[in-house]
């Protein structure tokens, strides 16, 4: 009889020591389960700034090399006109064209998306904005190599005689139609961008 009540009392401090237990276990892991939670939004929350601060930039970036392309635009609309108009008349041009001050072509930066691609914030914005600025800096990235050739191609020219001019003018009808072009559509993708990403999801 004392073997089963010391084997009843056992079992009763067990399950007080157990309760005890427990009830000093609870608390803790809501603690830290709550720890983890407001971690996680501060993190998230962290993040989203980020995320929307990358927006602003690329749009102020946006701004910028628009501003760059308008600046010039018409100026390279007025170079593929009067090319164009020389290159196909009978008139040789025996001296450097009057029209032609230099290409004026500008080179557009990409800063604030090469920082959201090397911290991964870009990572952050939704699937459809992150589509959409890639396709833009793509074709942004188009512009700055065909203004590379562009120069390229014109430094190996010669302005010293009547034929050699002519080469010129018949190479800036070409090309600055392709600019101008390009202009046009970047304009277009900038004003679309800035509308997109504008948007709140």
């Amino acid at each position: 009889m004392k073997n089963y009540l010391s084997t009843i009392n056992q079992k009763i401090n067990f399950s007080k020591k157990l309760g005890e237990l427990l009830f000093q276990i609870i608390p803790v892991m809501i603690g830290v389960y709550l720890g983890f939670l407001v971690t996680d939004w501060k993190d998230q929350n962290k993040r989203q700034k980020q995320a929307d601060q990358l927006i602003n930039n690329i749009i102020s970036e946006i701004e910028i090399n628009e501003k760059r392309i308008q600046q010039n635009l018409d100026y390279h609309i007025m170079l593929k006109d009067s090319s164009r108009h020389y290159a196909r008349s009978k008139t040789i041009i025996t001296d450097k064209p009057d029209f032609f001050k230099g290409t004026r072509i500008a080179k557009l930066t990409n800063s604030a998306y090469t920082t959201g691609i090397q911290t991964g914030i870009i990572n952050e914005l939704p699937m459809k904005k992150i589509q959409f600025i890639n396709q833009l800096y793509t074709f942004q990235n188009d512009y700055n190599e065909f203004g590379n050739l562009l120069m390229a191609g014109l430094i190996n020219k010669d302005f010293s005689g009547p034929e050699d001019i002519q080469k010129v003018i018949r190479y800036l009808s070409m090309t600055m139609t392709d600019v101008v072009i390009k202009e046009k559509d970047l304009l277009g993708g900038y004003k679309a961008a800035k509308k997109g990403l504008k948007k709140t999801d």
